[in-house]
């Protein structure tokens, strides 16, 4: 009979441990979640990059002329769409992360 109760003990203390452990790494989880997103938010931050960006090709347009203008305008416009890239890139990993919890 001793074996059988110690079984039981045993199989509840393994069940209670498991199911702290999924408390655990729920909530550890959950914690990442927000420095995870501002972690993203930060590394593919693009907006002001992006407003910069038309800025100075406005001012480019205004002050060169020619060939140098066009290379110009041209390495910004290059510029502008690997942003958006990168901000596709973002939205991507935060609905993905999301998509984990």
């Amino acid at each position: 009979m001793s074996n059988i109760s110690d079984w039981w003990k045993d199989y509840l203390e393994t069940n209670a441990q498991k199911e702290l452990l999924k408390k655990q790494i729920k909530q550890d989880l959950e914690e990442n979640v927000e420095f995870t997103r501002l972690y993203l938010e930060h590394s593919y931050a693009v907006w002001s990059l992006s407003q910069k960006h038309q800025n100075i090709l406005s001012k480019i347009n205004q002050y060169f002329d020619g060939k140098a203008s066009h290379a110009l305008t041209n390495r910004f416009i290059e510029n502008i769409i690997q942003l958006n890239e990168m901000d596709q890139v973002y939205k991507e990993n935060y609905e993905n992360v999301m998509l984990k919890l």
